[in-house]
């Protein structure tokens, strides 16, 4: 099979390509229902792109928002391929603050433990990404910290972690604001 060719990228100038998390969504896996007729993923993708359209979520489920802290959300995928195989891979980790050390914010904590989830993240630029689509991506780390003085936080560290075959999605926006 031949290479593809290797497109052009204009570099982005000007406003919208600031970094950082504006809205984070949420949604365990077992709310999506089968694959999507006719494939054998859980979502699928504008003809020619890569920008997921629909996803199967059952019903009227939607994904729930995760009340978020100024600047206290980070995303990062390390995305690495291995020559002698030709395997590629994205280990992903997303880090959430997850404030105040309370009954609600334990049992929203308690409830990730118990399933893969997919989340969804409007970025400060705009666009949408989804990762956990493929099952993968799950609670792997949380610390609890009160602080020591008035300004410090006071809540959980959460660290969930996946793996996903290629780089994260991003996905249409105006499909998004219809499952969140």
């Amino acid at each position: 099979m031949p290479c593809q060719a290797i497109t052009a990228y204009v570099k982005q100038c000007g406003k919208g390509i600031s970094g950082g998390v504006d809205k984070l969504y949420v949604i365990g896996l077992d709310a999506f229902n089968a694959p999507i007729a006719g494939t054998t993923d859980l979502f699928t993708t504008a003809s020619g792109t890569s920008i997921v359209n629909k996803v199967a979520v059952s019903g009227t489920t939607k994904f729930v928002s995760v009340g978020i802290l100024k600047e206290s959300v980070s995303f990062k995928g390390s995305a690495k391929r291995d020559s002698s195989t030709g395997s590629f891979e994205n280990q992903t980790e997303t880090s959430i603050t997850i404030s105040n050390i309370s009954e609600a914010a334990k049992v929203f904590v308690d409830n990730l433990f118990m399933q893969p989830v997919v989340l969804l993240m409007k970025l400060r630029s705009g666009i949408w990404v989804v990762t956990g689509l493929n099952g993968f991506t799950e609670l792997t780390g949380v610390e609890e910290s009160t602080g020591t003085k008035n300004g410090d936080a006071n809540g959980y560290q959460i660290t969930l972690s996946g793996v996903e075959d290629g780089l994260t999605r991003t996905i249409d926006a105006t499909y998004a604001a219809t499952i969140v």
